[in-house]
């Protein structure tokens, strides 16, 4: 199911590289590491058991990060493929558990340019991995990719987190500390550009890296109005990885839709 044709981005001398190009290494993966195995396995079995998946599904898992929506995929029997442009992150699933399960292949690439064929009973983009981009038309992209992958009556599931929630408990400033590490995040919420922009300042010892977020949020109308544009049926929104109902307090605003 790959094609070759792609080239991800930031392979060309093309200036400085978006956020998202430079962020998702080590410092990210100790900024996330309470986001584990053992969270990926609950979400994982409860779509499972929701969509009625069978041994042998094909399933692709677009911005992957380090694998572990994937692994717990193949290990329920999915064939998986795992989609990421972070060669950081794809190495550390690599490492991690390429060797774990036979079942499972990561490959380097872009969401607005997916370097895999149509052929997958279940696409999803987990831990709110849609709408990084500054142009609405490549976030549109992105989502439409997600939808070229499915075979007929195949299902689509975004999450994002649920920006009614997001603004209700809404944290300006925040500080964290971890082992030779102190992080400082200053959040605030761009309502014009409907973005979610959050400066990162990682400190460690004399080293200072600073890192600035700006990701689009969406609303469940949203997500609805493009999945319909892209020949989806929304089946679900969930407010948690549990599969609960989405409310207005659900901390994150999770898509579930069937191409029709």
């Amino acid at each position: 199911m790959l094609k070759t044709s792609v080239n991800p981005a930031g392979d060309s001398d093309r200036g400085p590289r978006a956020w998202y190009e430079a962020w998702f290494d080590e410092d990210y993966l100790a900024l996330y590491s309470h986001r584990n195995v053992a969270e990926a396995e609950q979400f994982v079995d409860t779509l499972w058991s929701r969509l009625g998946l069978q041994v042998g599904a094909w399933v692709a898992d677009v911005s992957c990060g380090a694998g572990r929506h994937s692994l717990a995929f193949a290990r329920c029997g999915a064939n998986v493929v795992g989609v990421d442009l972070s060669r950081v992150m794809l190495d550390r699933a690599r490492q991690d558990f390429h060797s774990q399960c036979s079942n499972v292949r990561f490959v380097r690439g872009d969401m607005r340019h997916i370097p895999l064929a149509s052929g997958f009973q279940l696409a999803v983009n987990l831990f709110t991995s849609l709408g990084y981009f500054e142009s609405e038309a490549e976030n549109e992209r992105a989502f439409a990719e997600l939808a070229r992958l499915l075979v007929r009556a195949g299902t689509l599931v975004v999450d994002v987190v649920n920006p009614v929630y997001l603004r209700a408990s809404f944290l300006s400033e925040t500080v964290r500390e971890f082992p030779g590490m102190a992080v400082w995040e200053y959040r605030k919420i761009d309502e014009p550009r409907r973005r979610i922009v959050k400066e990162i300042e990682i400190r460690r010892g004399a080293r200072t890296r600073r890192i600035c977020e700006s990701v689009r949020l969406y609303e469940r109308a949203e997500l609805a109005s493009m999945a319909t544009k892209n020949g989806l049926a929304v089946l679900d929104f969930w407010g948690d990885y549990d599969g609960s109902a989405l409310e207005e307090n659900s901390p994150r605003l999770i898509l579930v839709a069937r191409k029709e």
